[in-house]
């Protein structure tokens, strides 16, 4: 059985694998596969000089279950992310979710929520949801995704859906200055508190400029004056950015080309 599985890398600081899919279901305007093809951490640093000469290859599941054994024998293997493309499309992607099952490993599904109601029988329980919502606003919502303006209400049933079922869910929205700002990020704090609960966590990431967008990065007094905002509704707000987080350890190249590290 084929994957959409075309690239992975592993961080040393907390033993994880960060698994990227090579489709997706939106076309979003601001998203970082527009500018990058591979792990964005190891365009920083140059590792992947020789790399974008080797071309996309998916993965069989059955060479997906090699290489997460080997990551498990020969480096240790703690956490994995399911992310960079949307997972969900995936034909494999129950499949996938079998073969990290039984392994004692920590689990994040990133994903925009459009299927997540076909596979949450699929999701393992160890595994938190951590569910993007480009805008509150469905006709923003629709410009940024290239999706109807109704595909909104049905990423915000899957989101319920899954609060229901009892996994862990993280509601992710992206800074976008003049886009989505610190008020409309408050309206989406203010949709989950009333819709779900105040305690579901809601992470502010900051965007990161690509060339088919027209947006610039936020400063961190914005990213600050959307935490607040968010934060008068819900328990557990933090912001994800360049000015705040330390880069620790190691990133290695696992596929497609093993065996190069670069010090983040």
């Amino acid at each position: 059985m084929k994957t959409l599985i075309y690239h992975i890398t592993y961080y040393d600081y907390d033993k994880s694998a960060y698994i990227h899919f090579a489709s997706c279901n939106f076309r979003c305007l601001g998203c970082i596969r527009n500018r990058f093809t591979w792990d964005h951490h190891l365009y920083e640093e140059g590792v992947v000089k020789g790399v974008g000469s080797l071309g996309l290859r998916v993965l069989s599941l059955e060479e997906f279950r090699k290489i997460i054994e080997g990551v498990e024998r020969e480096m240790g293997l703690e956490r994995v992310v399911l992310g960079g493309g949307e997972p969900t499309i995936d034909p494999a992607f129950c499949s996938i979710m079998e073969v990290l099952s039984g392994r004692g490993l920590e689990i994040a599904l990133l994903t925009n929520g459009l299927l997540l109601g076909k596979v949450l029988n699929c999701i393992l329980k160890s595994c938190a949801i951590e569910l993007s919502i480009k805008s509150i606003r469905p006709e923003r919502f629709s410009m940024y995704t290239g999706r109807a303006e109704g595909d909104l209400s049905v990423v915000l049933e899957n989101m319920s859906l899954a609060f229901q079922s009892g996994l862990e869910l993280i509601v992710e929205t992206i800074l976008i200055p003049e886009f989505n700002e610190a008020r409309d990020i408050e309206l989406l704090a203010e949709y989950i508190a009333f819709n779900l609960s105040e305690d579901v966590p809601m992470i502010i990431d900051e965007y990161v400029p690509v060339p088919s967008a027209p947006w610039r990065r936020p400063t961190l007094e914005e990213l600050t004056e959307a935490r607040k905002r968010a934060e008068k509704h819900l328990r557990r707000v933090v912001v994800r950015s360049s000015y705040t987080m330390k880069r620790l350890g190691k990133i290695h190249l696992v596929y497609p080309e093993i065996g190069k590290t670069e010090t983040l």
